[in-house]
């Protein structure tokens, strides 16, 4: 059995597979290959000279078997066995409880450091609501698709699976998302235009493209807001993708476009 599922494990590393489809494939080839156990236990039993060997195998058979069962409901379905004796087995080989605590924090918090857009007070920021052209909308996930090709997006879940983003969705009430809670682009600025302010963004200052319009900032329409005060990006996260949220019983997955949200900081125009 074991060289069977190192056979498995060589023949996957060629491909770019997740864990969770490994572990899906290793627990077929586990339970066939288990059963290699129940006939040499049964070969042991009939002879006795060998039914010490043949318990001690079947034995060792019902170990595997229960934890390949565990697996199958892991790997394939929703539900957990009452009778699950893994987060013990796991806490006594010293799981860590630490990094998987991480890793749930983690979508609820900003997955990416923003760039050196200044510093700004709180008090100095305000909310925008923005629209997304069509044009605009095929830029944000051209972007999208470059971080991801390029390792700098990680749309993921944090490499938690069904049951620990069921924990989080279940203490958030709110939908998990794949990128994280917001992400924080790496270069973005807004431009004042004849007709507003545009935000534009790109992986560096070289490669940027419009992916919003603003429409208000904080309760005043852009152009009012233009005329009242200074305006400056203080933050640009990235929003949207797919999402998990819990259903009745089991999480659901929704897919929505990428989105902004969009942070201006301002200051008083001298008008005198």
């Amino acid at each position: 059995m074991l060289t069977a599922l190192d056979i498995l494990n060589r023949l996957l590393s060629y491909f770019n597979i997740q864990d969770k489809a490994k572990g899906k494939a290793f627990t077929v080839v586990a339970f066939i290959a288990n059963f290699y156990l129940l006939y040499t236990a049964i070969q042991g039993l009939r002879y006795p000279g060998y039914r010490l060997q043949g318990f001690l195998f079947l034995v060792g058979f019902l170990l595997l078997e229960y934890f390949i069962v565990l697996n199958a409901f892991y790997y394939y379905t929703d539900k957990q066995l009452k009778y699950d004796i893994s987060p013990k087995v796991e806490k006594l080989l010293g799981g860590n409880q630490a990094q998987l605590k991480a890793a749930e924090s983690k979508l609820t918090k900003n997955t990416m450091s923003g760039p050196a857009s200044g510093l700004f007070k709180e008090e100095n920021i305000l909310p925008t609501a923005i629209d997304v052209s069509p044009a605009q909308q095929r830029n944000l996930d051209d972007l999208v698709k470059h971080l991801q090709e390029n390792g700098h997006l990680a749309a993921n879940y944090s490499g938690l699976d069904d049951h620990a983003i069921m924990r989080v969705a279940s203490k958030s009430h709110q939908p998990v998302y794949a990128i994280g809670n917001m992400v924080e682009l790496p270069f973005f600025k807004v431009v004042p235009e004849a007709g507003g302010v545009t935000v534009v963004g790109g992986v560096n200052a070289l490669n940027v493209q419009p992916l919003a319009r603003i429409v208000s900032v904080g309760l005043l329409p852009v152009k009012e807001a233009q005329k009242q005060y200074k305006l400056a990006a203080a933050h640009v996260y990235l929003t949207g993708g797919q999402s998990k949220l819990m259903g009745r019983r089991s999480l659901i997955t929704k897919e929505e476009p990428y989105s902004l949200t969009v942070q201006l900081a301002y200051t008083l125009r001298d008008n005198s």
